[in-house]
């Protein structure tokens, strides 16, 4: 359990500094994707609100998670479920930020101006992408 703990927080820590880099490295205007699975499915928001949410989802499953784990609930689970399930969960959180700041850093241009979620085609063509 305490393993468990301790490699879930060093996700959490990651979730922290990859959004501390971010809001420090980023322009002000920037805009980061707050996506579920897809980046179809992008929700857009200020800087400093998507650099906010990201560890605070992170701190959220992390707690619910330790809580459960630690729990009476979790009494009857074999002790590699309870060992493995929040550095899991955490390790696919930590992947969810990643590529939304990969995607966020995308819209940028290459003079470091963001550019605005509905950008026009022309300023889309000239992000780099590998394809």
């Amino acid at each position: 359990m305490v393993t468990s703990l301790a490699a879930g927080g060093a996700f959490l820590l990651a979730m922290i500094a990859a959004s501390v880099w971010a809001a420090v490295a980023w322009p002000a205007d920037a805009r980061i994707p707050i996506h579920f699975g897809s980046h179809e499915h992008c929700y857009w928001v200020p800087k400093r609100a998507g650099l906010f949410a990201w560890p605070a989802a992170g701190a959220v499953l992390y707690g619910i998670l330790g809580g459960l784990s630690a729990s009476s609930m979790a009494s009857g689970w074999v002790p590699g479920v309870r060992d493995v399930l929040m550095p899991a969960v955490l390790c696919v959180a930590v992947g969810f930020q990643a590529g939304a700041l990969v995607l966020a850093r995308q819209q940028q241009d290459p003079a470091g101006a963001a550019i605005p979620a509905g950008g026009t085609a022309a300023a889309r063509e000239t992000t780099a992408r590998s394809e």
